[in-house]
């Protein structure tokens, strides 16, 4: 996909408080949106801030197209998103959008009975993979998700997740479902997957992309969190090396690559 980027202002129109750290944010664009893949991001100008001269990234969360609403998983880890998951309700919110290279869906019509997909996402991680599965279930594909958490209120989205797919949510305190690491879960011994999507902590994401080699997965895409300037590919300052030694562009190559790439 190569959908021209835009600078346009949104309307906040609806805020949901989801955990002490955690908000969804809905916004309304005045035009149709442009086509939009899961796994891509926006930059975001933070309204009154005195950072606000520097954008922030944030994965698109889920897109309702017909109604031109965008939605973002704000959360808290500093001043800006801070800002952000205060802005009340109307507020003008503008974004740099769509950014970056997001997931490559399974040949549809290739897929068969033996394409199966497991997505697995730690913390904010389940930020792109919500509309993920939103797009493989209207592709009919079925799906499974491990979802992870320290603790049950930090494990968000489940009720929507579990209408596009089966959800497996994990907490380190067995506070909710498997009491472990995603990655400790039994569903690694009782199924295999063709393809394996992950974003979250980069230590889980490596250890997904192990375990997907241990069980012969044909595909392990993995979405990076590295730290972004101006998402575009001039700052470099979120650059990361491939397999091969070479320097990768996060927010212009990814932010989603195939696990191999890197090395993983």
């Amino acid at each position: 996909m190569n959908t021209k980027k835009r600078a346009e202002d949104f309307v906040l129109v609806h805020k949901e408080i989801l955990s002490s750290n955690f908000t969804r944010l809905d916004l309304l664009s005045s035009t149709e949106l442009p086509l939009i893949e899961a796994g891509q991001f926006v930059q975001v100008q933070i309204p009154s801030s005195l950072y606000g001269w520097l954008r922030i990234p944030i994965s698109i969360h889920d897109v309702r197209a017909k109604e031109r609403i965008l939605s973002l998983l704000v959360q808290k880890v500093g001043d800006g998103s801070i800002q952000l998951s205060s802005c009340p309700e109307n507020s003008k919110i503008n974004l740099i959008y769509p950014l970056g290279k997001g997931f490559t869906m399974p040949n549809l019509e290739l897929a068969s009975l033996d394409t199966s997909i497991l997505l697995v996402g730690g913390g904010c991680g389940i930020a792109p993979l919500l509309y993920l599965a939103k797009n493989l279930k209207e592709n009919g594909i079925k799906t499974s998700v491990l979802l992870g958490a320290r603790s049950r209120d930090q494990l968000i989205c489940q009720e929507t997740l579990s209408s596009y797919a089966s959800l497996y949510p994990c907490t380190e305190d067995g506070s909710v479902g498997f009491k472990g690491l995603v990655t400790e879960h039994p569903l690694w011994k009782m199924e295999s997957f063709s393809h394996i999507y992950t974003c979250g902590p980069t230590p889980m994401m490596k250890a997904v992309a192990a375990l997907s080699v241990k069980m012969g997965s044909k595909h392990c895409q993995v979405s990076l969190e590295n730290t972004m300037a101006c998402g575009l590919g001039a700052c470099l300052c979120c650059v990361t090396p491939s397999a091969q030694g070479h320097n990768l562009c996060v927010c212009t190559d990814g932010p989603v690559f195939d696990a191999s790439v890197l090395g993983w």
